[in-house]
């Protein structure tokens, strides 16, 4: 009856509490999971029978997860130098600010050094130095999460780009620094074109760090594939990267076309984030986000825009947001303008907040005369204004617009311009 049972995904769990009955389990033809996660306390008594139990059927662990202090991981050690044929998923993440010991060469894959052939991999709360060995090994891997001090080491062999090199299966990579890592003083070195990495089946990625590990990581490989992309810098850092080549020409790499912009300014700075047509119009999350990047707002939204130019070039619908008080901080110093000019193809502009008069003032030209040229946003069909209040003037706000709606109208390129319900 058991026989289909992979086909079937049916397996056995086994944590320091369950199952009761675990050797009569165990005798079984059905693959292993073990789960030994949230174990700060010691592991000892039947928890530790457990675990010995389950693993001496290496040959049907099919998944390991294990989150804990780096006493309880050694013992974990002790009994992992032997080969796990059928491994497929690793999560490990230790609590103790790196301290973890170095994963040996012989870690699930035995004295013979057998292949890996995990296809999960979650290593959280660890050195780039004591898992990149094993990283090495991990040729099949297909997701990988990873917490780690920092992705470059002393040389560009220690390198984690080194690691993705022997990953050609990879489709997702989620990397963050912890908050305990620094930035650092120099940038790292980057690695020449004939060594950029090809990850061509790689479709999500998300980073959690440093801009300048980012523009070096981004020099070092190649994805054109790449679908999902979340972003959250942890420092002030957009000037620094955008200034060089890596990060844009990795972006223009991306074969994806989006519709749909949504920047949403802070006091400390901005998020962005972009939707193809149809997860817009479906309600889905952004398939490219820019998670609360810190800087001088005017300066940034800038650079990022010119760094995106190529992403940016086909949307059709840009959404502005202030949080906040942070229109009374960046209204009237951002260049909407320069800005707006990275959207050829805008067709409907939204706004939300006290900036209405600032972007009439961005759509006429020279001291109030109306841009007659119809060059800048000549696809532009609409301006939804977002009110500050429900009892707030609208006269005001819209006779600042009339120069332009005149103006649009008589060439034969008419704008609605109307305020949002």
């Amino acid at each position: 009856m058991f026989a289909s049972s992979s086909r079937l995904d049916l397996s056995i769990t086994v944590g320091p509490e369950k199952p009761r009955h675990i050797k009569t389990i165990l005798s079984g033809p059905l693959p292993i999971l073990i789960d030994y996660t949230r174990m700060y306390g010691d592991i000892a008594g039947s928890a530790l029978w457990r675990l010995r139990a389950a693993l001496k059927h290496h040959d049907r662990v099919r998944e390991i997860a294990f989150e804990g202090s780096r006493a309880n991981f050694n013992q974990i050690l002790k009994m992992t130098q032997c080969a796990f044929p059928v491994l497929e998923g690793l999560i490990i993440c230790f609590g103790d600010n790196y301290y973890e010991p170095k994963l040996p060469d012989t870690f699930l894959r035995g004295p013979d050094l057998s292949d890996l052939h995990l296809r999960r991999i979650a290593l959280q709360d660890v050195s780039l130095a004591s898992i990149s060995g094993f990283l090495l090994s991990a040729t099949a891997v297909t997701d990988l999460y990873l917490k780690i001090d920092t992705p470059f080491g002393p040389s560009p062999e220690a390198s984690l780009l080194t690691c993705l090199q022997g990953m050609p299966c990879l489709r997702r990579l989620d990397l963050s620094m912890s908050i305990l890592s620094e930035s650092p003083l120099q940038p790292p070195t980057t690695p020449s074109p004939k060594d950029v990495v090809p990850l061509s089946k790689l479709t999500t990625l998300r980073y959690g760090g440093y801009g300048v590990f980012l523009d070096a990581l981004a020099a070092g490989l190649s994805a054109p594939s790449l679908r999902n992309v979340s972003i959250q810098f942890f420092d002030h850092v957009l000037p620094a990267v955008t200034a060089r080549v890596h990060l844009p020409r990795f972006i223009s790499e991306i074969e994806e076309c989006y519709h749909a912009v949504h920047v949403n300014f802070h006091d400390s700075g901005f998020s962005l984030s972009l939707w193809t047509q149809s997860e817009y119009i479906n309600h889905y999350l952004p398939r490219f986000k820019l998670s609360r990047v810190p800087g001088h707002v005017p300066e940034l939204i800038i650079r990022m825009s010119g760094a995106l130019s190529t992403r940016l070039a086909t949307v059709e619908e840009l959404r502005v947001t202030f949080v906040s008080t942070a229109a009374n901080v960046w209204e009237d110093f951002i260049p909407w303008r320069e800005f707006l000019q990275h959207f050829p193809r805008l067709k409907a502009f939204r706004t939300e907040g006290a900036i209405n008069c600032s972007i009439a003032r961005a759509l006429l030209r020279d001291h109030g005369e109306p841009n007659n040229d119809f060059a800048f946003l000549s696809a532009l069909e609409e301006l939804e204004l977002g009110k500050n209040s429900s009892d707030s003037p609208c006269g005001p706000e819209l006779a600042a617009f009339e120069p332009i709606v005149s103006a649009r109208q008589q060439a034969g390129c008419p704008i609605k311009v109307f305020f949002s319900t």
